[in-house]
This record gives structure tokens, C-alpha cells and sequence, in this order.
């Protein structure tokens, strides 16, 4: 019986470690779709490490490392690590030591984009083309800005714009684009690591009777909250960006892509929450589906709002009851 199951798990083994080579390949040729597969292809390492062990991960991740640099791309290999190996096991770390669903996912998030930013960055120095790739982003961004600043001359020749107008759209366009570079790669890592293990785990959760897991599922999207202490990320981001990066300090320009970072992940982060909190309205005042349709496009338009939204609903705590706020507190006083 032993040797069907060894037999059985080996081919199983065999096929994921086929699938996950699929998606990887795929990431790189078609890169909007193979950007999804490749999340597909973080499931089979999370299921093996929770339902098999160390060992046949370890088995897993050599096989999947060696035969995706035996087949000539090393830096796919490489980064095989980050994007896949390690978020599979810090997030089914969390899992056995029974965090939440939500808490499970943010902690990998931040463990992953932190591992995954410094590989990328020790990559930059160890590959020959490291400047090349890096100019290239840079030349992108600048001839986009050129484009735009083409556009806005043309339109103040034309008599469409002043000439103190033209100068500060120029000077906003400049601001917008100087701010995205900074976000390269840090937070397109964060929001790939962030698509990746949430599709990771609903699906996970889908196969778990088949590898005799249980998982618990996550709350419905309207219950989505985040801890508190997000917060400080936020306010730690705006800190960084325009004090400490605005100064003349050694280490200011640093500082100031760190913060960029900060306030960018921070958003992204409480823009979930936003938009959580307008479904949970939806629900609680029984919006029609055409409304919820019309004011979720409208949230996508107002992003901004959307993101104070979530950020004032930590002090706010629009879901919970002020029956149960009030009973909370005489709670407390009563104990003090």
C-alpha cells in the first residue's frame, strides 16, 4: 500500500512540477496571461508543503529549479525562488500556525515582496545587462513625458492652454512620472505577490479535500479588514517621501523611493479595504445591482476617496454595530 502511495505521490509530483514549468514559460511569452498562470503555478508548491512535508517540497522545488535552467533560462530559475518557493512556504507556515486567512496572506505579502526585492536587486548587480534593463524603464518613462510635453505645447500654441497652465501641467506630468519610477519594482512586486497568493489560496482551498487538507475560507469581500497598525506604513511612507527625501541628508533620494513605496503599497492596500467597506454598505442598505454596478464604477473613477474611505474607517469602524461599540467600552470601564 505504501509503495502505491509513493508511486501515486511521484507521479503527482512529476505532473506539478510539469505544470509549473508550463506557467513559468508562459509568463514569459505572453506576459498579461502568463502573469495569471504563473500564480497557478505557486498551487502546487502551497499543497505539496502542507499536505506532503519539507521533503517532497524540497524534491518539488529542485526538480522544478533544475529543469527550468536546464532548458536555458537561469534567471527565470532564479527568480523561481522568490516568486514561487517562498511565499509557498512562509504562507503554509501561517497556515500551520493557524493565523486567519487574512492575516496569513498579509504576513506572506510583506515577507515575500521584501525577499523578492532584495533577489531583484542583488540580480541588478550580478547581471552584465543589469544597466541596460534598468535605462531601459527609464528611457520609457521619459519618452512618454516627452510625448505628453509635445501634446501641451501643441495645445498652447493652439490657444487651448496659457502659457502658466502649459507650465504647471508640464511640472504635474513630470511629479506623476518621477513618482511611478520609484514604484519599479517594489510595488509591481507587491501587486503581483498580492494577485498571486490570494489566487493561491481560494484555489488551494478548491483541491484541499483531494490532499485531505483543510483550510479555513477567507471572509466574504464585504468583511475584508486590515490591522491597524497598517496605518504607520502610510504615515511612515508620507514621512519618508516628503521630509526625509526632501532634505539634504546623505541618503534622502533613498529615503524618498523607500517612502514612495510605502505610500503606494499603504494605498493599494486600504484602496481594498475601501472598496470592501462600499460593499459592505451595499449589503447593509440593500443596493439594487444597476446601483452598485454604477457606484463601484464610480469608486474606480475616485480612487482617492475610495482610499480615505478605508482609512478612516479604522477609527470610524463603520461595521461593527454602535450597540456593540458602546457595550465595548462601559465593557472596559467597568473592568478598569
Amino acid at each position: 500500500m505504501s509503495g502505491i502511495t509513493m508511486g501515486s505521490r511521484t507521479a503527482t509530483l512529476a505532473l506539478m512540477v510539469f505544470l509549473t514549468i508550463i506557467g513559468l514559460f508562459a509568463a514569459v511569452q505572453i506576459p498579461f496571461l502568463g502573469a495569471i498562470m504563473l500564480s497557478f503555478a505557486g498551487l502546487p508548491a502551497f499543497i505539496i508543503l502542507l499536505a506532503w512535508g519539507g521533503t517532497w517540497f524540497l524534491i518539488y522545488s529542485f526538480a522544478t529549479v533544475f529543469l527550468t535552467g536546464l532548458m536555458g533560462n537561469l534567471s527565470l530559475a532564479f527568480f523561481l525562488i522568490p516568486l514561487l518557493l517562498v511565499p509557498a512556504a512562509v504562507l503554509s507556515a501561517t497556515v500551520k500556525l493557524n493565523y486567519s486567512p487574512m492575516k496569513a496572506i498579509a504576513v506572506t505579502l510583506f515577507v515575500s515582496t521584501l525577499f523578492s526585492s532584495i533577489c531583484w536587486a542583488f540580480a541588478l548587480k550580478l547581471e552584465a545587462n543589469a544597466d541596460k534593463e534598468v535605462l531601459s524603464v527609464e528611457n520609457h518613462f521619459s519618452k512618454q513625458v516627452s510625448l505628453i510635453e509635445a501634446k501641451i505645447e501643441k495645445m498652447e500654441k493652439n490657444g487651448e492652454l496659457t502659457a502658466e497652465n502649459a507650465q504647471a501641467v508640464k511640472e504635474s506630468v513630470r511629479q506623476t512620472f518621477d513618482f511611478m519610477i520609484k514604484l519599479v519594482p517594489v510595488t509591481f512586486i507587491f501587486i503581483w505577490h498580492l494577485i498571486s497568493l490570494a489566487i493561491i489560496y481560494i484555489y488551494s482551498r478548491k483541491l484541499a479535500p483531494r490532499f485531505s487538507l483543510k483550510l479555513v475560507p477567507l471572509p466574504s469581500f464585504p468583511m475584508w479588514r486590515f490591522d491597524y497598525n497598517f496605518i504607520w506604513l502610510f504615515i511612515g511612507g508620507w514621512a519618508l517621501f516628503y521630509v526625509a527625501g526632501g532634505s539634504n541628508f546623505a541618503y534622502a533620494s533613498t529615503l524618498k523611493i523607500a517612502g514612495a513605496n510605502m505610500i503606494a503599497i499603504s494605498k493599494i492596500i486600504y484602496f481594498i479595504a475601501g472598496f470592501s467597506l462600499l460593499f459592505f454598505m451595499f449589503d447593509k442598505y440593500k443596493i439594487s445591482k444597476l446601483s452598485r454596478v454604477s457606484f463601484s464604477l464610480l469608486a474606480l473613477i475616485f480612487t482617492q476617496a475610495i482610499v480615505w474611505f478605508g482609512i478612516i474607517d479604522i477609527w470610524a469602524d463603520f461595521r461593527t454595530p454602535k450597540s456593540a461599540i458602546t457595550s465595548s467600552g462601559s465593557g472596559d470601564s467597568d473592568e478598569s
